[in-house]
């Protein structure tokens, strides 16, 4: 996962972790054979799950939230690094959006103060 330009290593609730703009993107399991990977939305996870029951996976304690375990027995580079920049895609879409946002609230504001002075 850290092969990948922009990525960066940190800990996440006090485990080795890799991030991308800050944002969780994965890390090694600790207890399973497998890697933690966020995804985009919990149906997505889902339609994954389904899709790919011998590979991904959850249990009750990562079915709440967007997320997904890959067997490493089952995961190879070029299914991994797919992830990853689908992950990071989403992570750029959000910031992209979020810029985006405060650029129109910017705009809107100047228009108000204009009509004000």
């Amino acid at each position: 996962m850290l092969a990948v330009n922009g990525v960066s290593e940190g800990p996440y609730f006090g485990k080795p972790s890799v991030f991308y703009d800050e944002a969780f993107v994965g890390r090694v399991h600790d207890k399973e054979e497998a890697v933690v990977l966020r995804v985009g939305s919990i149906e997505m996870r889902d339609v994954m799950l389904e899709a790919e029951p011998k590979l991904f996976y959850i249990t009750e304690h990562y079915r709440p939230w967007p997320g997904l375990l890959a067997r490493l027995s089952g995961l190879d580079a070029k299914t991994l690094k797919s992830l990853v920049a689908a992950r990071i895609a989403e992570i750029k879409t959000k910031a992209a959006k979020k810029r985006s946002k405060k650029s129109t609230k910017k705009i809107a504001k100047k228009k108000k103060l204009k009509k004000i002075g």
